[in-house]
């Protein structure tokens, strides 16, 4: 019987750089069951990868938990965040994969739980971060092998409003906060090498939290810069107000938004937060563990710019 790999929020931008390198892989040993909120990402989905199972599942209802965890091996799990219910949802997920692990007929194959976390999810100022600390206490007080995998800002956010303006005669970035707060930044590129590896490797890594991140701290003055080095431009930071900041934070998380009167206070009160922590404090951490996991220096935002901007890349686009 061949391993069943089943991925959440397959559709979101983690994912969407695992599953290639999971998919080429495919093998009679090796089976994705990909696991999507909507029926668009679903149909999508199906149409790209017509060898993987793809799913469509709400984590707030356990039957549907159960449903996607039914003959896993390994699950690796991202939850929706920003969202009220997201600490529950990751409980109602554990739950179901403690009870897959138990099942007797047909005798359980579940091994592996990976979730993918936040830096930091200790600092509970910002609501985000503070969700996932209850789904890491309670992944590691349940009876499951495990993984944590620890990402922070992800440098692919703001490089392509920086690569967008290549040609400009005066690029502007608009910061939504402070640029001179410092933070650790995560590629996608090498975040989806080390997941992948950790599915794979699956018990060299038991009961491992790992710090995935690929830069030391740095300004978002020092990221542009190193960016607009590879351009040939020199950007001008301007920064938001905070409630601008916020509004078009909410814009691009939750569809149909045109103004904060759209958005439920419930699910504002997370970006307006973590905003509010980044205009004076940042996330900070180490890309050692990273490099040892994928055995590679990590990519910078500067090196993120010449591979988005090689040949292959515009071809793959």
């Amino acid at each position: 019987m061949s391993d069943l790999i089943v991925l959440t929020c397959a559709s979101g931008k983690q994912c969407s750089h695992m599953i290639p390198l999971l998919y080429k892989e495919e093998t009679p040993l090796s089976r994705l069951r990909l696991v999507v909120n909507s029926k668009a990402s679903l149909d999508r989905l199906t149409q790209r990868y017509p060898k993987a199972e793809v799913v469509q599942a709400d984590f707030q209802n356990p039957q549907d938990c159960r449903k996607i965890l039914d003959g896993a091996t390994t699950i690796y799990y991202l939850s929706p965040t920003f969202t009220p219910h997201e600490a529950h949802m990751g409980m109602n997920v554990i739950d179901a994969a403690v009870a897959e692990s138990k099942k007797k007929i047909p005798p359980s194959k579940f091994q592996h739980f990976v979730f993918s976390s936040v830096l930091h999810p200790e600092i509970t100022k910002m609501l985000n971060h503070d969700r996932k600390r209850l789904v890491e206490e309670y992944l590691v007080e349940s009876p499951l092998t495990y993984t944590i995998l620890q990402p922070s800002h992800f440098t692919d956010n703001s490089i392509g409003p920086l690569l967008a303006q290549r040609d400009a005669d005066a690029p502007v970035y608009m910061a939504p906060y402070d640029p001179t707060v410092k933070f650790s930044f995560t590629t996608l590129r090498d975040h989806a090498e080390a997941s992948v590896k950790v599915i794979q490797e699956r018990h060299r890594h038991f009961f491992a939290t790992y710090q995935i991140l690929s830069t030391w701290p740095m300004d978002y003055y020092e990221y542009i810069r190193s960016v607009g080095d590879v351009l040939g431009r020199t950007f001008e930071v301007r920064q938001m107000s905070y409630e601008q900041a916020v509004e078009t934070f909410c814009k691009r998380l939750f569809p149909g938004v045109e103004s904060l009167a759209d958005v439920d206070l419930r699910n504002r009160e997370g970006p307006e937060r973590m905003l509010l922590y980044y205009n004076t404090r940042g996330v900070l951490g180490n890309p050692r563990v990273l490099e040892w996991l994928i055995g590679r220096k990590a990519t910078t935002p500067a090196e993120l710019a010449k591979l988005l901007l090689s040949p292959a890349a515009e071809e793959d686009n």
